[in-house]
């Protein structure tokens, strides 16, 4: 009887260290999801728009002051071309796109091991998430949605990591 007891006991010893491995695996394996959706988005939000065009005040060169009539010439500004509704944010100056962090944890759920592979900002105007303003619209901004073609960009990938065979170390 107590060779049984020992055998269970080493058994037991052995799933424990397996399941536990499998789980800092699957852990990495998130930090990998997290950085997929992190450049995923910094994708989707880049890129050309096709909403209004117009310059930016106060970048670009200096105006030339003409010496005949004394006068500036035409303001000088870089040319900008906002995101029309229902396209991703336009990138003006890169803030929004910065400002993506991925973010990873697992959680014990039951006997099941949860992966939380996460890209965010936290990037806020008067309070409230830019992200979620542009992503949903407010009374003076029509949505710019771009979480969803995020996800759908990523998903393949993700999935293909999680689907990888898991090799334990033997011992």
């Amino acid at each position: 009887m107590g060779d049984y007891k020992q055998a269970m006991n080493e058994i037991d010893v052995i799933v424990n260290k397996t399941v536990e491995e499998i789980q800092q695996k699957a852990k990495q394996r998130g930090y990998q999801a997290a950085n997929i959706l992190t450049n995923e988005v910094k994708k989707v939000l880049s890129g050309q728009r096709s909403g209004r065009t117009y310059k930016v005040n106060k970048t670009g060169g200096k105006p030339q002051n003409s010496k005949k009539d004394k006068r500036k010439s035409k303001k000088s500004g870089v040319v900008y071309t906002a995101s029309a509704p229902g396209e991703p944010p336009a990138l003006r100056f890169g803030t929004l796109q910065k400002s993506f962090k991925r973010r990873t944890y697992g959680d014990k759920i039951g006997s099941n091991f949860v992966i939380h592979a996460i890209t965010e900002s936290d990037l806020q105007v008067n309070g409230y998430l830019l992200g979620d303003l542009l992503e949903n619209g407010t009374k003076r901004i029509a949505p710019r949605p771009f979480k969803q073609k995020t996800i759908d960009a990523a998903l393949p990938k993700i999935i293909q990591i999680f689907q990888k065979q898991y090799r334990i170390s033997k011992g």
